[in-house]
């Protein structure tokens, strides 16, 4: 389940694009051999979901810059986004993405076509070309601007465009504390906000798919390599972020978590997988001291939620990929796991996934894995967790793709 986050070599491939796609995509408007077939399995309707799959290179034409994607019955057609160029033995493939309409149970198949002139899509989403300081569509606004490096770094606030741009925010720190940690010998804590500015930070921006890269070592706590990426896209509410922790070197830590959203007093409830399985809503200002001790929320729980029952918004965790093996594929030290809600400063709440929170050594080869995607959703009166439960649902249910 782990991807690897290539930021390295994402600053040539941005350069040397516009080059290889001018030689590989050209000639004539018409198909290009293969066929993509999309396949719904699971009957969960998709109003809007997005296709990738990698198209051997050879017989493309050459000199088009621009590719459509066409329904088979001439119903549909999109422009293609390209995500990268690929080469596995010899063979060199062009990783694409356009995005579909699907009914459940349904089969759908695609042939691309070169254009002269490209098919841009009326579009939401609004993107730095260069750093990503912020992505916008219809349902948010991300911001990831704070401190002085110009680049952007984590989230720090997320304005709801359907609730009059309410924003959501921690008023005296990063939003989003990602993966964090804290070394024994000190009482600070240290994540991605703390990388050097010489750090990796890149991004890449396209029509329907913009990612941040990240990585790097802190000057604090040398230690451990830190990756990380969001991924944010245009007319879905929400956006993925995954991130690795590896211990290159023995390392004392008396905290080490990941997963951590922290929040002003803008929410009234909790709810969260419980270990049976069904949805528990808990109130985060009614005096229930025990809610903050516990430690009854699963570290693998499928997701985690604050809710306003008033006022109807929401912002949820989806635990998509969680993976604490080592590099030698054994499990990395972890002390009680488990998923916490916490009190803060101003009144303030978070959730985190504590992976340790006891002062302990941390052996080289030890590495930490997560991938959540971070929805923006609006409760239903009787059951407010519907719409995280038909994102989730249709997210660990993906499209199956077939090059034909």
């Amino acid at each position: 389940n782990r991807m690897a986050i290539k930021s390295d070599r994402v600053t040539g491939l941005t350069l040397f694009l516009p080059f290889l796609l001018s030689v590989f995509f050209s000639c004539q408007d018409r198909p290009i051999a293969p066929t993509i077939k999309v396949v719904e399995t699971k009957g969960l309707a998709r109003n809007l979901d997005y296709v990738t799959v990698e198209i051997p290179m050879s017989g493309f034409p050459s000199k088009y810059t621009s590719l459509v994607a066409e329904n088979s019955k001439g119903e549909e057609s999109h422009s293609v986004q390209i995500l990268d160029i690929l080469s596995s033995e010899g063979d060199s493939f062009v990783k694409i993405m356009f995005p579909v309409t699907m009914a459940a149970y349904e089969t759908q198949r695609f042939r691309l076509r070169p254009s002269r002139k490209p098919e841009i899509p009326e579009r939401s989403n609004k993107v730095e070309p260069e750093h990503i300081l912020s992505f916008e569509n219809e349902t948010y606004k991300a911001v990831l601007h704070k401190g002085n490096d110009v680049r952007g770094g984590q989230v720090h606030g997320i304005y709801l465009k359907k609730f009059n741009d309410f924003l959501l925010k921690r008023g005296h720190l990063t939003m989003h504390w990602a993966p964090n940690f804290s070394p024994g010998h000190t009482d600070s804590y240290f994540n991605f906000e703390d990388l050097p500015k010489e750090s990796i930070n890149t991004s890449k921006t396209g029509l329907y798919q913009s990612t941040k890269y990240r990585s790097g070592v802190l000057d604090s706590v040398p230690e451990i390599q830190l990756k990380g990426a969001y991924t944010f896209y245009d007319g879905l509410p929400y956006f993925i972020f995954e991130s690795t922790m590896q211990v290159t070197d023995t390392v004392e830590l008396d905290l080490l978590r990941n997963d951590e959203m922290t929040m002003d007093s803008l929410f009234t409830h909790v709810v969260y997988q419980a270990e049976n399985g069904s949805p528990q809503h808990r109130e985060l200002y009614a005096g229930d001291e025990q809610l903050f001790k516990e430690r009854t929320i699963p570290d693998d729980a499928d997701f985690v939620a604050f809710y306003h029952e008033e006022k109807g918004y929401g912002l949820a965790s989806i635990r998509l990929a969680y993976d604490n093996t080592d590099q030698n594929g054994k499990p990395s030290h972890t002390y009680r796991p488990h998923t916490k809600i916490s009190t803060s400063k101003n009144n303030g709440r978070y959730w985190n996934r504590v992976l340790a929170d006891t002062l302990q050594e941390f052996p080289a080869g030890s590495r930490y894995y997560e991938k959540n995607a971070y929805l923006i959703f609006e409760t239903d009166r009787d059951v407010p967790e519907r719409e995280i439960l038909y994102v989730m649902e249709r997210l660990r249910n993906p499209l199956e793709v077939y090059v034909e």
